[in-house]
């Protein structure tokens, strides 16, 4: 459905019998020679041409009849065409320059008829469809009707005001009812040579085209991607200018290069002080995480989490175990990550080791047992990596009994070459129990050392102590199950738990809440969210950002549901958050990658809309992102391209055909080719440059050029 006609737009439209619009102030250039449904050819003489001030390819021509109403049909210019003349026109014209001979402009061989004759020219148009006049302005429709008599279709080129009519209109909306002017964000550009003089017009964003849908920005790296997305988020951060408490939208911006969180004197004020645009503190408004802190930012909350999590409760309750490990998960996906690409099989089991809380621990000893010394195995490796230390002292109480310690006893293990690293560890936990399970972490380290060896040793008692155990238990479980032995196996190399020490750059014993959540909630008070990812490893930072959208994706699953039954009025944008991917590629699943749909990323990109999820997605590979996503994207901004096949990958989706050639060809920064949820057709578009500098809160439009 069309939506109204803008305001700032009305005398454009305003069309009356004494004064019509675009007939008046447009310029006519020439007449329809042949329409159809889809296509259009315009006959142009090089006079109409030269006053209108040229004629570029993608520029928007309107055609109507001379008198009448002020509908009109929009046609786009596509490349030039032949009149049917054309071939004895050339004809004549090579004999005026043979008759020339080159000393001269060869028109000047000719009569003043055979020059008219020869400045007749013609360019093929698209039929994009039809500006129908109403009452209270006009309506877009994306077709035509019918056939037209073409001798009564002139053709105008459109003045200012009507091209902001036709770059504006908005023909849908999304369903988010928030009353909001839109954002100037650029201005109409058809080509790169196009002059001062050349005829333009602001273009206005939509900031809720952007809510609850996908939008990608397509272009070579210093095509202007990152300032484009400074551009929407400036946009969308607007909406609360008139009431703070209204209309805040929570976004998060994974920050590869720090461009967003850091300040660059080359382009002033960065996006992490968009605050100042309203005239506002930052408390409240903009938050900054990062690996480390800065002195520049000293309200940055610095992106460490718990490797060790938290000890158990007295009492097993399944709600309070998850809550205390919930860290350490949170840190063993980390540790995945950083061991993904090994493949000896002490690592591999270590790392893909379930962890998770069991489910059917509650009532069992037996279960919350065997978890218990699993997780303190996992703790342990993790101390001997060189993770800095928690400041509880870990506790064997319960779970190393007298059977188990006198199995690695020397008597137990007498054909053992390992006997007397067995004897050490029953001697640490003989200890340890003597003083109610207290250990330091390094004895642990020795116990769960030996106690790899003693598991795996066809010649120690552990053969004979596991198959007695068996014998006893009422579950018929061994002492040492799969997960414990996964664990252990860390320990089989001295050099094991060094795999993994670089996660030290994101452990801190002193957390008490993990930094996902708090973004969740920050994104929850519609604060902007910028995660500095500049002094991370790629690998890290890509498992961070996974698991931060994970915690988005299910937070925004759960408040789905409870919206589901929530019957008072709320705020049109309570729960929207928008996600920002600069480099995209580097997180989204491949096309042709196992699972990618069930990646967060995809999972996101398709079901965020009923999620309130909108994500932002630039990347200069179009070819990296599954086309599932690209077929439910609704916002494109495309820029420079300078591989054919990658151009290929769009030619598919909308009108961008019309513009390959020369997205493939104009490389200037900023010069983009706009389409977004609200709007019918594209738009070449010169985006202003983002800017917040000491002595303006406003954008400057950005010189071509």
């Amino acid at each position: 459905m069309s939506e109204p006609i803008l305001p700032a737009l009305a005398e454009a439209a305003g069309a009356t019998e004494e004064s019509p619009a675009f007939r008046d102030r447009s310029m006519r250039v020439g007449a329809v020679y042949t329409l159809s449904y889809t296509q259009a050819i315009v006959a142009v003489y090089d006079f109409d041409r030269e006053r209108a001030g040229g004629l570029a390819k993608g520029m928007f021509l309107l055609a109507a009849k001379q008198t009448g109403d002020e509908s009109f049909l929009l046609l786009r210019i596509q490349r030039e065409a032949r009149l049917p003349n054309a071939t004895s026109n050339d004809e004549t014209r090579q004999r005026a320059i043979e008759s020339s001979g080159n000393e001269e402009a060869w028109d000047g061989k000719l009569d003043e008829w055979m020059r008219d004759q020869l400045s007749l020219h013609a360019v093929e148009c698209s039929v994009l469809g039809t500006f129908i006049q109403q009452h209270d302005g006009y309506r877009y429709a994306e077709d035509i009707e019918n056939y037209y008599a073409v001798h009564e279709l002139m053709v105008w080129k459109p003045d200012s005001h009507t091209l902001s009519l036709i770059v504006n209109h908005r023909h849908r909306s999304n369903d988010v009812p928030i009353d909001q002017p839109l954002t100037k964000i650029g201005t109409t550009r058809f080509a790169a040579a196009e002059r001062e003089s050349a005829t333009k017009a602001d273009f206005s964003l939509d900031p809720t085209d952007v809510l609850k849908r996908r939008t990608v920005y397509l272009g070579m790296s210093r095509s202007g991607k990152s300032n484009g997305m400074k551009i929407v988020a400036e946009a969308i951060y607007r909406l609360r200018t008139q009431d703070l408490s209204k209309c805040r939208v929570g976004q998060l911006i994974f920050d590869l290069s720090g461009e967003y969180a850091q300040d660059n004197p080359q382009d002033g004020k960065a996006l992490h002080c968009i605050h100042e645009v309203i005239g506002v503190a930052r408390d409240g408004e903009v938050e900054t995480y990062g690996l480390l802190p800065v002195p520049w930012d000293p309200d940055r909350k610095i992106m460490k989490i718990n490797f060790f999590g938290e000890p158990f409760p007295p009492t097993w309750r399944t709600v309070d175990v998850e809550q205390a490990m919930d860290q350490l998960l949170a840190g063993r996906e980390i540790v995945k990550g950083i061991m993904a690409h090994l493949t000896t099989i002490y690592t591999t089991s270590f790392r893909d080791a379930d962890l998770a809380v069991p489910l059917d621990a509650e009532g069992s000893r037996g279960i919350q047992t065997r978890y218990r010394r699993a997780i303190l195995a996992y703790q342990t490796a993790l101390a001997a990596a060189g993770l800095t230390l928690p400041s509880w002292q870990p506790s064997v109480q319960g779970l190393f009994g007298k059977d188990i310690i006198d199995a690695m006893s020397p008597a137990q293990n007498a054909g053992s070459d390992n006997q007397t690293d067995y004897n050490e560890a029953a001697t640490i936990l003989t200890h340890a129990k003597q003083d109610q399970g207290r250990i330091e972490w390094t004895r642990l380290e020795i116990v769960f050392r030996a106690l790899s060896k003693f598991v795996e040793d066809k010649k120690s008692g552990f053969g004979a102590f596991e198959n007695a155990y068996i014998t006893k238990s009422s579950s018929g479980e061994g002492w040492a199950d799969p997960r414990l032995r996964s664990v252990i196996r860390i320990f089989a190399s001295q050099n094991g738990p060094r795999m993994f020490q670089t996660a030290q750059q994101q452990h801190s014993p002193d957390v008490e809440v993990d930094f996902a959540e708090r973004v969740v909630a920050d994104l929850r008070k519609g604060k902007l969210v910028i995660i500095d990812q500049s002094a991370g490893d790629p690998e890290q930072n890509r498992t961070a950002a996974e698991r931060v959208m994970w915690r988005i994706f299910l937070a925004q699953q759960d408040l789905f549901r409870r919206q589901l039954a929530q019957t008072t009025e709320r705020d049109p944008t309570e729960g929207h958050i928008v996600v920002y991917l600069e480099e995209a590629h580097n997180l989204l699943p491949r096309a042709n990658a196992a699972n990618n749909l069930q990646t967060v990323w995809a999972r996101s990109a398709k079901e965020g809309s009923k999620l309130n999820i909108g994500m932002v997605l630039a990347t200069q590979a179009p070819s990296s992102v599954m086309p599932e996503i690209l077929s439910e994207t609704d916002n494109w901004i495309l820029s420079y391209l300078n591989s054919e096949s990658e151009r290929r990958v769009i030619a598919g989706y909308m009108d961008f055909a019309d513009f390959l050639e020369q997205i493939g060809k104009v490389s200037e920064q900023g010069f983009v080719r706009i389409r977004t949820l609200s709007q019918a057709y594209t738009v070449p578009v010169q985006l202003d440059k983002f800017r917040i500098d000491e002595t303006s809160t406003e954008r400057v439009a950005e010189d071509a050029p």
